[in-house]
């Protein structure tokens, strides 16, 4: 049996904040879209959104309604709730096949996909995530101000997120992953500024509810310890929550972000990306503004192809 098809102008793929932004950008501008997303924005984890002008504190689900209900008074902004699985591009149209067996065609893709983060496999980690274990001082640092505050480094290059986290508070404890050990220089900086430094294996964390406790740690001797804690900052390797390098052809850069130019395009004709994919500050401010940039770009691309100026 053949699959549905649908012929739109953009598909995006991805509906949290900086696929909502380009959508709206996009259906003021009356082109038709269609937005195809999976309803797992990777704020959900948080109770509250934050340093977001005019919804400080603003809870993420409301705020994702809330957009979802003005995108739907747009006539040429079609909604899909679908996983997106596979992607196909000829000479002139992006294919966009969904879970449900769906097929969508366009000129123009854009990702709007976002990260997934490898979170280190310690017990308590995932209920506290969004919530007591974070990864974004503005975003939540203001919340744990002079707290116990703790941060787990797996590399040199957390002491960047230490040195910024002394801003929010001075009670500040760094544990480290398995395996790792600071080099000179940082242990330096670290014993310069009176910093307690904890090499003992991280356990667990003890939580209600998600509220951070204590870590747990362990000592070559077996002996089990605990450390009291508000907050800790995690910062855990990213990846693409959608890998179609492959199909799509863009480049990522050696962070692992989508390459795009300042208006959001890919080295794919036709392909542009938006928010946490292709930007290294993540936040809700940046992903909109991100897709909103993109969307006004795309529209932008489209009408000098529709009606190309003469040269002046």
């Amino acid at each position: 049996m053949r699959k549905p098809q649908t012929l739109s102008e953009v598909i995006i793929i991805g509906g949290s904040y900086s696929g909502m932004s380009a959508a709206m950008t996009l259906g003021r501008a009356l082109r038709k879209v269609v937005l195809i997303d999976a309803g797992k924005p990777c704020n959900r984890f948080a109770p509250h959104a934050h340093n977001l002008l005019g919804s400080d504190g603003i809870a993420p689900a409301q705020l994702h309604a809330t957009a979802r209900a003005q995108l739907k008074l747009y006539s040429t902004i079609e909604l899909i709730e679908d996983n997106a699985i596979s992607f196909k591009k000829d000479k002139a149209l992006f294919t966009v096949t969904t879970k449900k067996g769906a097929e969508f065609m366009a000129e123009n893709l854009l990702l709007a996909t976002g990260l997934k983060d490898s979170l280190p496999n310690i017990p308590g980690l995932l209920d506290c995530w969004g919530k007591s274990a974070i990864h974004c001082p503005y975003c939540h640092g203001f919340e744990f101000k002079g707290g116990q505050t703790g941060i787990l480094a797996a590399s040199n290059e957390a002491l960047h997120m230490i040195n910024m986290l002394m801003q929010w508070t001075s009670n500040l404890t760094i544990f480290t992953v398995e395996g790792f050990s600071f080099n000179p220089a940082a242990l330096d900086f670290i014993h310069q500024h009176k910093i307690r430094l904890i090499t003992e294996k991280v356990t667990g964390l003890q939580h209600q509810a998600g509220n951070l406790e204590a870590v747990t740690i362990r000592d070559v001797s077996g002996k089990l310890g605990s450390i009291p804690l508000k907050a800790l900052y995690v910062m855990p390797p990213i990846r693409q929550a959608l890998e179609q390098q492959a199909a799509l052809g863009y480049n990522l850069t050696p962070s692992g972000h989508i390459e795009v130019d300042e208006a959001g395009r890919t080295a794919t004709k036709g392909l542009y990306a938006a928010g946490d994919n292709c930007n290294r500050f993540r936040s809700l401010a940046q992903a909109m503004a991100s897709g909103i940039t993109a969307g006004a770009m795309i529209n932008y691309d489209l009408i000098n192809k529709q009606r190309p100026l003469p040269k002046m």
